[in-house]
């Protein structure tokens, strides 16, 4: 291979692994054209904070559709605007394997606003006490006893140790009221201090919790952490207003089957969800402008024509073979620049290599899994018998063995790499038995 073939594929793969974009970033294409999509999420999230005093707003998205990104352009957009902007990440704070509750959440919202303002306005803050040392006292007011409170430990012992979680849980079982107000109190100290170092009384304040959607648990425990995030946000949906300022909390999908109707309890009464983007509609009609939008997508990462050949019918193989999921599509481009073996363009055989791979990735799969994706193919819709099926559905959507759509209205549709041997596959099995 070529020294300058090696330096160019080098460079293709490390620009399509990914990545959350931020929205001057020269890789990022706006992919919410009104001819597109029949919304805009951040449009939604930006006016629902330019509108009012303060809110409190859903955001969920699929695994890969982009969400992270899509938070950045938020907080730019809010940023132009001239409100302050601070997005935090719980998985810095909390283990999203496990379950969370009100208190632990609410303790790592609070540290990591604080964290944030140390971050993002260095000096703004002066002198004054961490959030986490101010808790060790509120925790030592109260005789919360058996619970290490020491301010350096306690941050990293609240992500990575789930003993001390669970006790932390438990002691604080009875407090949920005072922790409200505290953190609710220290809030509103913060937001002081920053409208007067900004000398903007009226500024408004923005705080992004993101990864909240990423919480899952484990195939032992999932059921236990999808009814802790229930009770969360739908049992403690008033706990997580916090006066005089505006939050986006992340929320994962499934959220919505386990509490229907969950966004009536936050202002907008909209649960705002990233979907995959549409490549057909659900009759089979190809949607020529998602094809030159993703061809956009791929040329703002590199030189695709290089590595494809001037011939656009292998781009939009893989365009189609991602059904529309922007992280498939990456990936299946990092794999296709991965297995060049000998000079540029590749030939097609490289591509099929490609696909054939990721497709090996998803099988073998389960007869009854098998049975119900063939359902949710032929139907369009997720339909599921009982609530004991919301793991495995919750599964099909992190995996992609399912992607979402919207066109008017949320549909469904198998991964487009196995919907063929799904049909294969049930049809060559005994009649069905009952799924979840």
């Amino acid at each position: 291979m070529k020294l300058d073939d090696n330096r160019f594929l080098k460079e293709f793969y490390n620009a399509v692994l990914p990545r959350p974009l931020e929205p001057d970033d020269p890789c990022y294409v706006s992919l919410y054209d009104e001819a597109l999509t029949d919304a805009d999420p951040v449009q939604r999230l930006a006016l629902a904070v330019e509108w009012a005093t303060e809110s409190v707003r859903l955001f969920s998205g699929y695994r890969g559709t982009g969400k992270s990104t899509e938070l950045r352009r938020l907080k730019r957009r809010l940023e132009e605007s001239g409100h302050l902007v601070f997005l935090c990440d719980m998985e810095d704070y909390l283990n999203l394997s496990t379950p969370v509750d009100v208190t632990d959440f609410l303790m790592a919202v609070a540290g990591s606003f604080d964290d944030a303002i140390r971050a993002q306005r260095e000096g703004a803050l002066g002198t004054s006490e961490s959030y986490w040392e101010g808790l060790e006292r509120f925790l030592t007011a109260l005789r919360i006893e058996g619970v290490s409170v020491s301010a350096g430990v306690f941050k990293a012992s609240l992500k990575s140790d789930p003993t001390f979680k669970q006790r932390l849980q438990e002691r604080m079982a009875g407090h949920v009221g005072a922790l409200v107000k505290d953190l609710r109190e220290f809030c509103a100290s913060r937001v002081a201090t920053l409208r007067a170092h900004a000398n903007a009384p009226d500024m408004k304040v923005v705080l992004l919790v993101d990864s909240m959607e990423h919480i899952r648990g484990t195939f032992i425990n999932a059921v236990d952490v999808q009814n802790s995030v229930e009770e969360l946000f739908a049992g403690h949906a008033e706990k997580l207003r916090i006066p005089d300022m505006h939050v986006v909390y992340t929320v994962p999908p499934y959220l919505k089957v386990r509490s229907p109707n969950i966004s009536q309890l936050y202002d907008g009464g909209r649960l705002e969800i990233l979907p995959s983007f549409k490549l057909q509609d659900q009759d089979g009609t190809p949607i020529e402008l998602a094809y030159r939008t993703f061809e956009q997508v791929v040329h703002r990462r590199g030189d695709w024509q290089r590595l494809l050949g001037q011939d656009r019918s292998l781009l939009h193989r893989l365009i189609r073979s991602s059904g529309g999921h922007l992280r498939e599509l990456l990936g299946l481009l990092a794999a296709v620049a991965l297995g060049v073996r000998t000079t540029l363009p590749v030939p097609e055989r490289a591509v099929t290599a490609a696909i054939n791979r990721r497709k090996a990735e998803f099988l073998p799969i389960a007869n009854d899994d098998a049975r119900w994706l063939a359902d949710i193919g032929k139907t369009h819709r997720a339909e599921l018998h009982s609530l004991q099926g919301l793991p495995s559905l919750a599964r099909f959507f992190d995996t992609h063995l399912v992607l979402c759509y919207r066109n008017g209205e949320e549909w469904y549709d198998v991964h487009p790499l196995i919907a063929e041997h799904v049909q294969e596959q049930v049809a060559a099995l005994e009649p069905p038995s009952d799924y979840a």
